[in-house]
């Protein structure tokens, strides 16, 4: 375990000399913290050239381009709940989006609130650590902590376990919340309802445009292109087709909020909705330090839905560089000291078909069918007759036989032994070889084998039975119609692993590091700039300037 005590006298700052003789950032009283889902190190670096708005600004800063999240369960809900907790999902308990609880034979969804048999209950209960907004809320005396996303589990897991309020976008509703998140009382949910009410009626009335026009150059990236079993080139439906602020390379189903999602106006509606929260509680302006919690999710979606390494993603790019400028602005108005940093739950890799052009490796995975295959296979070698491995995520398998040990044993090395004979297949672990394979103190990410990262991910009661990493450019799924996924993460690849990590504030010297960071690292830094004790964490703190962390 990878535990680093950030205290007075005991910090262990990351960084280089310059930095300390730049004076340190002024004590925040606002501190806004943004995830941009899927945004990969990749793809930051990609279209670092062509940012003119926020993205530029926020490399302004103290950029490290090529941070991690270290572990290998690089999904939206673990990803999170790395950011402002300062640890590893094997410490948040946040393993996966789901879990197979082999107890009750049943899914768990990383945000459902226990014991609550309403569906949409969500909540921080699943989460076995704080969060830097937990750890202001403790020291200083009316700070106050919000969170707004276009996701329940990002929203939930950035603001922590006594938010004051968070927000996620329902289909339909707008942004709601959940007396299982934090208060929803009408203070809270009031506001939301208002701002709701009002969208709606001006979306009714002149129905917005979800992409904006795309430049000559993202318009030159599109070419014939078929993924899985659809065609993503230039096809509009005909009840769209005649509307010019449409571009035609962005593939429409029929229902406009699964468009939202996947458009850049949906980032846009969150910020307008962030900025509200900003204005309605005047946040920066109290007795102590603020801090917001603010998740873009389009960025996914339509990485999800295209791939990110066409002119869909070039649009967006170009459109969440003017939404964070028009943001960045905004913050630097309020006139008060304020620290942003911006940072990714995960990466991504292009779809397969695409990827294939630059990597012949690349491939397109079928994992349902990976797994009905091997469950087929250790049936075949222990004689049961039902299937024993559940695997909805073909990279953590679990064995559900119930408690027989011999048999449990059984079927692993069965199921193992198969793995190990497929091509697709690159690695294979047991969890015990996954809980031995533990990480020394200070290990700088760049060195962990793929087991170490696997263990970064582990939960003795909710990881799988056998973790397996398949070829490093795998997409997962056979898509077959719109709105279907073409690429994704969830891999321990490195380019699922590697985020940028910006850290600005209004006047900061720029500074561009190569120290490879990591997303735990970010809670201890904000802490020690708040001038609030840290708790025991896995990441350390990052000198921004002045010798901050010794302080």
């Amino acid at each position: 375990m990878r535990f680093t005590m950030i205290a007075a006298g005991l910090a262990t700052a990351v960084g280089v000399g310059a930095a300390q003789a730049a004076p340190p950032p002024a004590k925040p009283k606002l501190i806004v913290a943004i995830s941009v889902d899927q945004f990969s190190s990749e793809l930051y670096r990609r279209y670092l050239p062509s940012y003119t708005a926020g993205l530029r600004t926020l490399s302004g800063g103290i950029a490290f381009p090529v941070g991690y999240q270290s572990h290998a369960a690089t999904e939206t809900c673990p990803g999170h709940s790395t950011i402002l907790t300062g640890m590893h999902p094997s410490h948040t308990g946040i393993v996966a989006n789901n879990w197979f609880d082999v107890k009750t034979g049943s899914s768990i969804y990383c945000v459902q609130a226990p014991g609550s048999s309403d569906p949409n209950a969500r909540g921080p209960q699943n989460m076995k650590v704080t969060t830097l907004g937990d750890w202001v809320k403790a020291a200083e005396p009316g700070a106050r902590v919000y969170a707004v996303s276009g996701k329940d589990r990002a929203a939930i897991t950035m603001a922590g376990k006594h938010a004051d309020g968070v927000y996620w976008w329902y289909d339909g509703v707008g942004f709601t919340t959940s007396s299982f998140a934090g208060p929803a009382t009408a203070a809270v949910t009031g506001p939301a309802d208002a701002f709701n009410k009002a969208l709606f009626a001006r979306w009714k009335a002149s129905p917005p445009a979800l992409y904006p026009a795309a430049s000559a150059t993202c318009a030159a990236m599109e070419k014939p292109v078929h993924f899985g079993k659809i065609d993503l080139s230039g096809h509009v439906p005909p009840d769209l087709a005649a509307r010019s602020e449409q571009n035609p390379q962005f593939l429409m189903t029929t229902d406009f909020h699964d468009n939202l999602r996947a458009s850049p106006l949906f980032d846009a509606t969150v910020v307008d909705f962030a900025e509200k929260v900003i204005a309605d509680h005047r946040l920066g302006y109290g007795p102590a330090t603020d801090v917001l919690a603010v998740s873009l999710s389009a960025n996914d979606y339509i990485g999800h839905r295209y791939g990110n390494g066409g002119p869909e993603m070039c649009v967006q790019q170009a459109a969440l560089d003017q939404t964070l400028g028009r943001f960045v602005n905004d913050l630097e108005a309020l006139g008060v000291p304020v620290m942003v940093v911006l940072t990714a739950d995960h990466g991504a890799t292009d779809a397969a078909e695409r990827e294939h052009d630059v990597d012949p490796k690349a491939n397109r995975l079928d994992g349902y069918a990976f797994v009905a295959k091997l469950n087929k296979a250790v049936m075949a070698a222990t004689g049961l007759t039902y299937e024993p491995i559940v695997g909805d995520d073909p990279q953590q398998l679990t064995i559900n036989v119930g408690p027989d040990a011999v048999l449990r044993a059984k079927v692993q090395d069965a199921a193992v032994a198969w793995l190990k004979q497929q091509s697709e297949v690159r690695h294979v672990y047991t969890r015990a070889e996954v809980e031995a394979a533990t990480v020394p103190p200070h290990t700088l990410p760049t060195e962990l084998n793929f087991a170490q990262r696997f263990h970064e991910s582990y939960d003795s009661d909710r990881s799988g039975d056998i973790a397996v990493a398949y070829g490093e450019r795998t997409s997962f799924g056979i898509p077959r119609g719109p709105g279907d996924v073409v690429a994704g993460h969830g891999s321990p690849w490195d380019h699922d692993r590697q985020v940028p990590i910006l850290f600005w504030w209004p006047g900061a010297d720029h500074q561009t590091r190569d120290t490879p960071i990591e997303t735990v690292d970010i809670a201890p830094t904000l802490a020690a700039l708040a001038g609030v004790k840290t708790p025991a964490v896995d990441g350390r703190c990052v000198d921004l300037g002045g010798g901050m962390c010794g302080k």
